[in-house]
């Protein structure tokens, strides 16, 4: 369902695996997603991160989900290759659920780290 929402493919989002045991997200990078200090712009981990644990949680609950929160923390830059992400269900109640994921280079540097807390959209 994500890889038909048009931010997805704008960014340029891949659902490499998307199984029970794992959700992972790739993203290679473009230069149209680098700031000004040609690296990949904070907003573009804050979507990968969001995006990987949305995927996971809908994969749970069968059901829209939407952020209430999202921490983000920043590693390491990157600029080139390919990044990968993964999300760990920490919490899981009837009307919200709490997540935590990371982002990873190729050479498995950590670059980004977040967690968020999502509202379990039922009956929508």
């Amino acid at each position: 369902m994500m890889e038909r929402n048009p931010f997805f493919k704008h960014i340029g989002f891949e659902l490499v695996n998307s199984s029970e045991e794992e959700i992972l997200l790739k993203l290679s990078i473009k230069t149209d997603l680098l700031n000004t200090n040609k690296s990949l712009h904070g907003g573009v981990h804050a979507s990968m991160l969001d995006t990987v644990q949305s995927i996971a949680l809908r994969s749970v609950y069968q059901c829209p989900v939407t952020a209430m929160n999202l921490d983000v923390h920043y590693f390491a830059p990157a600029n080139t290759g390919h990044l990968f992400a993964r999300a760990k269900l920490l919490q899981k109640g009837y009307k919200m659920a709490v997540l935590e994921a990371e982002i990873i280079d190729e050479n498995a540097t950590l670059i980004a780290k977040g967690t968020g807390t999502y509202k379990i959209v039922r009956n929508a």
